[in-house]
């Protein structure tokens, strides 16, 4: 079930500084595919699957092998990238 954002205000990304590190690593091809996703996900954050288990309250968005790895903070509309890259490496 995807929410939506009633009152049309656009959420802020905030990413971690480990995000940024591994972002380092990724090609400019994909840190520009991940730039679009960050912004469809500034208008609907739930996008992205609910993870479960040790990762419950993060979300996961899919681009090909890499993942977002997010959360939400609905009270001041901001969505915390925790981490992202290849999809072996950001669940561990």
């Amino acid at each position: 079930m995807l929410k939506k954002n009633s009152d049309l205000m656009v959420y802020k990304i905030k990413i971690t500084a480990k995000a940024k590190q591994e972002l380092k690593n990724l090609s400019i091809r994909h840190k520009n595919v991940l730039n679009a996703i960050y912004e469809e996900l500034k208008d609907n954050p739930y996008l992205g699957k609910p993870l479960t288990r040790e990762l419950t309250g993060r979300f996961s968005y899919r681009v090909g092998v890499y993942r977002i790895i997010y959360n939400i903070n609905e009270r001041d509309k901001t969505i915390f990238v925790i981490t992202a890259g290849h999809r072996g490496v950001v669940y561990k």
